[in-house]
This record gives structure tokens, C-alpha cells and sequence, in this order.
């Protein structure tokens, strides 16, 4: 057994850098307010120093001088930024001219944000900025519809670096001003013990239930991922736990792998905090992030029930009974109260947001309820009071990295603003719709999850936000639902190949192959990649867009529930009732369940009915005589 390395010097410092980051966050949200401006380049530079202290450049983090690589894009980042500050008057006054030095300044800044960013989060944002910046560049050589008049080397300097719309962007403030104290959030809670308080719960309440384990996990899952910026890490955090307790049951390695993928991405798309996204989206569709809330609300269950019922016929397929009554955890009062350890940050922040305090405001509210919850329901917590500092310091390091990203994806959006780009591609998307609005959302669809492959959840959002939703909403869709449906894919892409980054990370915990655990985390997740074409031209589902209107929303409820049973035991092979079935019987489980996904009661009615046929009147499977 190999002796751990002792932090290095520069790492701990980075660690203290962290954990003063969150402090500021805290103290800020609670009591001060900072210039705009300040607050931009002060969380960015913050984040720069963070990621490259605390990030190795190498799996050998003590590789010979690795220090000064790390000091001098520090440097060069910090120089770049007091740069900006010794010109940002001429910004205010419009007499900025992008000359020699003020570039030189902006490329070393440029440079570091990307290559600590492909530090934290690898190639694939960094590969999407250096593309469009090519495309930028290029664009009196490109063909059709890319064709634009192209950017100079100064111009691409004063609208990526020396503006508020690229790097230190409107975005980035939105983020440090109201994302920030999430990610501190859901480091405190996790520290707190409510991760495997938790875990418990779900274990001892779904044990009655054929495949429990899975269930359990798909609701630890659920509660921790929507306040994870990043699928890889909800999966990485819970899976350690929930992914063997799947196994045990009896599924397969790829099943289980699959189900924790399943489950964490979906707590991305589960209100009220939905990894924060919630709030970005609030602020560019122009609404308050409650009535956000309230229209991820009923998307979210069902995209829950249906990986349910996937799971449920797995389970019947596999035979996996119940746990005998011996082996059903029992919950003491003990068990009931440490439940508070999740549900009272939760319900304090859902009350400061239902108060109409600020995103920011509900998000501290959480975090110091997190805290004192901990302190008084965990015993383990307040004998061990450098836990909350541990959290705080991880919290420090998610923002961080979170900063990084965001700022990269300002570059994309300096860019995409410049070109027309965005304007374009909707209108053309826009001019399929006015024929085909299904096939205007087949693209969109397919350019969301090109977009979002390898994105941590805020960034793809972001960028296919500016990139797609414009396009669908000129083709007729609702805004609100538009963003809905774009963040969807955004969040589907870590589970779609050959990407399917979350598969990557949950297999290697389950043991099981990333591309198998992929196409099984995409079949059981099939109600959920459908849930978005349904409220697209079904908008009641949301709740508050559009023209509300009761009977649409009771039927789409009706045939929603019909289709999460069809799809299951169609894909799942198996029915309770029935056992497992053969090919004949599936397929045509299979079509009663896609004629219930279409809005038109010509198609859904006979699909209902043929659901109710299929569950009512087959025989159960020991009334049937033996052969």
C-alpha cells in the first residue's frame, strides 16, 4: 500500500484561496454590495488562482518546476486583469483602441483561462471556444450560410476581452452574483450527513418495492444532483455509495451504472435549484425563476416515474423480489429526525424563494440552515466542526471551476454575438418549422446534444441557450418552453454516445462497459428525452406558460402515465402480471405507447385504451394454467 502524498505547499494555499472564496460569497450575499465590475473580475481572478493551485497540470503533481508553470499563468492571468482595470475608464467612455500592448494583455489572459480550464474540466469546452474563435476569423472563406465579414485580431480582443459581453460578461456576473452560494450549498449539505441520511431513508421506505435499491438511489440521486453543477460529480459522489447497492440486488453492473447516470443527470433538470440553471434561465427568458420552478415541476416527476417503471420491470425481467421482512431497515425516530439534515435547507430555501428574497439570499438561507441542522441533528458533524470548513473549501473549488467555464463560454458568446451567427442558424431553423415544427425540433435536438457533449450542465446550457432556443422559439414555440426543451438536451447529453461522459464515470465504479451502460441509461431514460417534445406542444405541463388550459394538462397527464407503462415493460421485457414477455406482445406495447405521445386525440385515445386493455386483461402470471 502506497503512502498518500502530503499536500504541496502551492495546493494548500490554493485550498485557503477556496475556502476565502466561499467566506466571500457568504459575506457578500449577507451583507454587502460591490460595484458590478468588481465583483466579475474579482470571482474570476479568485477562480483563476484556485483551479491552478488546486488542479494538477499532471497525474505527478510533483513533476520537477510543475510550480512555476502554475505560478506564471497566474501571473499572466493577474497581469491581463489589472490590464483591464488601467483601461477600463476608456471602456466606460468609449474611447477604448484596442493598440499592441492592450492585446498582448488580453491573449496572456485569454491563453491561461483556457488552458486552466481544460484543466478542470478537459478538452471539450476549450476545443468549442477555439471553433467558434476559428470561425470568427474565417469568415469571408467559409461557405453559405457560415459566411460573415469576418473579425480582426483587435476587434476579437475588444468584444471577447475588453467589453461586458465576453469574459466578464452580463453571464459571468449572473453566475457569481447567484450561482456561487449554490455550489457552497451543496457542499454543506453533503458534509452535513445528508447524503447518507439520505441513502438510508430511501433504502428503508423503497424496500417493499420489487428493485428497491435502485430505487433508493434514484431518489439520493435526485436530491443531490439538481444541486451539482456537474453530472461527473453528483455520479462520482453518490455512486460510490448507491451504484454497489444495486448490484447487491441483483441487477447487472451495466444496469446499475446506468440507473446512477439516469438519476443524477435528471437532478439537473429538478427544480428549485435544477444545478442552478434555473436562474440563468429566469434572467433570458425574462421571468421570475418561482414561475421556473413551478414549470420544471411536472417534466421532472414524470421523467421520475419513468425511469421508475423501467426500473420496476427490470426488476420483474431479473425476478428480484422484495427483501424479506428480516431484512427491511427499520426506522427509528433517530432515522426520522436526522431526515430533517435534507429537508429543512431544502424547505428554508424553498420558503425564502416562495418570500420573494433573491436567488442569492434563498441560497444562503440553505446554506446556514445546512449548517445548523448539521450541528444539531449530527452528532458525528459537531464533534467534528472542520467539516464544515472541508465544505466550504470544496465549495470554493466547484465555483471556481464553474467561474472558469463560464468564462470560457463568455469567448463563444463574444463571438456568436459578432457574427450573427445565432440569428442566422434560427432562421433557417425557423423556416423548417413554419413546414415541420417536429423536424425544427429533431435539429434542435440534435444540435443540443452535439453542443453539450462533455459540458458541465450551466455552460452547455448557456451556449446552446444563445445557439438553439432563439431558433426554436422563432419556429413558434413558446419561450419558456423552448429554454426548457434545450436545457433537457443540454443536461441528455452526458448520457448519449460516444460521449456519454457520465457512462464514463459510472462504469469504472460499477464495473461494468461505458458504452453498453450508455444505450442502457438512454432506453431507460426514453420517457424523460420524450417529456420535452410533449410540453412543446403540450405547454399546460408547464403550468404557467402559454394558455393554460385544465383539459389539456388532465389528458396529457393521462396519456403520459399510459406511455411511462407501455415504454417500460415494452423495453423492460417484463410485466408484473405477466412475467417476462415475448417479442409479439412488446412491439406492440411499443406502439400503444409512442400513440400516446402524440398530441392528437386520434392517436392517444387508442393508445390509452390499448394500455388499459393490456394491464386490465391479461391474465396474471399464476392464473395462467402450467404447460
Amino acid at each position: 500500500m502506497t503512502a498518500r502524498h502530503a499536500p504541496s505547499p502551492l495546493n494548500l494555499a490554493g485550498r485557503g484561496l477556496a475556502l476565502l472564496l466561499s467566506l466571500a460569497v457568504i459575506l457578500i450575499t449577507a451583507f454587502f454590495v460591490i460595484d458590478e465590475a468588481n465583483a466579475r473580475f474579482g470571482a474570476m481572478a479568485a477562480s483563476v488562482v484556485i483551479v491552478a493551485l488546486t488542479t494538477p497540470m499532471m497525474k505527478n503533481r510533483h513533476l520537477p518546476f510543475s510550480w512555476l508553470i502554475d505560478l506564471a499563468l497566474i501571473g499572466a492571468f493577474l497581469y491581463a486583469a489589472l490590464w483591464f482595470f488601467r483601461v477600463k475608464a476608456e471602456l466606460y467612455t468609449g474611447f477604448f483602441m484596442a493598440n499592441p500592448d492592450n492585446i498582448r494583455a488580453g491573449l496572456l489572459g485569454m491563453g491561461a483561462l483556457l488552458l486552466l480550464t481544460y484543466r478542470a474540466w478537459g478538452a471539450s469546452l476549450v476545443i468549442m471556444a477555439l471553433a467558434f474563435v476559428a470561425f470568427g476569423f474565417a469568415g469571408p472563406n467559409l461557405p453559405g450560410l457560415l459566411q460573415h465579414f469576418g473579425m480582426e485580431l483587435g476587434d476579437f480582443m475588444q468584444i471577447a476581452w475588453y467589453s461586458f459581453d465576453g469574459v466578464f460578461g452580463r453571464t459571468t456576473g449572473l453566475v457569481a452574483d447567484n450561482v456561487l452560494i449554490f455550489l457552497i450549498f451543496g457542499a454543506v449539505l453533503e458534509r452535513s450527513g445528508a447524503g447518507e441520511s439520505l441513502i438510508h431513508l430511501s433504502t428503508a421506505l423503497t424496500a417493499r418495492i420489487r428493485g428497491g435499491a435502485a430505487h433508493a438511489a434514484i431518489v439520493a440521486s435526485a436530491v443531490f444532483g439538481m444541486m451539482s453543477g456537474s453530472v461527473a460529480a453528483n455520479i462520482a459522489g453518490t455512486g460510490v455509495f448507491t451504484i454497489p447497492m444495486i448490484k447487491r440486488q441483483g441487477f447487472s453492473a451495466n444496469f446499475a451504472g446506468a440507473v446512477e447516470t439516469a438519476a443524477s443527470s435528471g437532478g439537473q433538470l429538478t427544480p428549485p435549484i435544477m444545478a442552478a440553471a434555473v436562474f440563468v434561465m429566469a434572467d433570458l427568458v425574462g421571468l421570475p425563476f418561482t414561475y421556473v420552478i413551478a414549470a420544471a415541476a411536472l417534466p421532472a416527476l414524470f421523467k421520475y416515474i419513468g425511469l421508475f417503471g423501467q426500473v420496476y420491470a427490470e426488476a420483474v425481467r431479473l425476478d428480484i423480489k422484495t427483501l424479506p421482512r428480516d431484512q427491511i431497515p427499520q426506522l427509528s425516530a433517530r432515522d426520522w429526525l436526522n431526515s430533517g439534515l435534507v429537508f429543512l435547507p431544502i424547505a428554508a430555501l424553498m420558503a425564502t424563494f416562495l418570500a420573494g428574497k433573491s436567488p442569492a439570499t434563498a441560497g444562503l438561507v440553505g446554506t446556514v440552515t445546512a449548517i445548523v441542522a448539521g450541528l444539531v441533528l449530527n452528532p458525528d458533524f459537531r464533534r467534528q466542526p472542520q467539516r464544515i470548513v472541508t465544505a466550504l473549501i470544496e465549495g470554493g473549488i466547484s465555483a471556481a471551476q464553474i467561474m472558469l467555464a463560464v468564462g470560457v463560454i463568455g469567448i463563444v458568446l463574444a463571438v456568436v454575438n459578432e457574427t450573427g451567427i445565432a440569428i442566422r442558424f434560427a432562421t433557417s431553423i425557423s423556416a423548417v418549422g413554419d413546414g415541420n415544427l417536429l423536424l425544427a425540433l429533431v435539429l434542435a435536438m440534435c444540435g443540443a446534444l452535439i453542443l453539450g457533449m462533455g459540458l458541465p450542465t450551466l455552460p452547455a446550457y448557456l451556449i446552446i441557450a444563445i445557439m438553439i432556443a432563439p431558433a426554436i422559439i422563432k419556429a413558434g414555440v413558446l419561450p419558456l418552453a423552448a429554454h426548457m426543451f434545450v436545457l433537457y438536451f443540454a443536461v441528455y447529453s452526458s448520457i448519449v454516445p460516444p460521449i456519454a461522459y457520465g457512462c464514463y464515470v459510472a462504469a469504472p465504479i460499477a464495473g461494468g462497459n461505458p458504452l453498453q451502460t450508455s444505450f442502457v441509461a438512454l432506453r431507460i431514460s426514453i420517457v424523460g428525452l420524450l417529456v420535452p417534445y410533449v410540453f412543446v406542444f403540450s405547454p399546460s405541463l408547464l403550468l404557467v406558460a402559454g394558455s393554460f388550459d385544465w383539459g389539456e394538462l388532465a389528458a396529457t397527464i393521462v396519456r403520459l402515465l399510459a406511455a411511462v407503462w407501455m415504454f417500460s415493460t415494452a423495453l423492460g421485457g417484463a410485466d408484473p402480471r405477466l412475467g417476462q414477455i415475448g417479442p409479439g406482445p412488446r412491439l406492440l406495447r411499443l406502439v400503444a405507447g409512442a400513440a400516446t405521445m402524440v398530441p392528437l386525440a386520434a392517436f392517444w385515445l387508442p393508445g390509452v385504451i390499448a394500455t388499459l386493455a393490456l394491464g386490465l386483461a391479461s391474465p396474471r402470471k399464476d392464473q395462467k394454467q402450467p404447460s
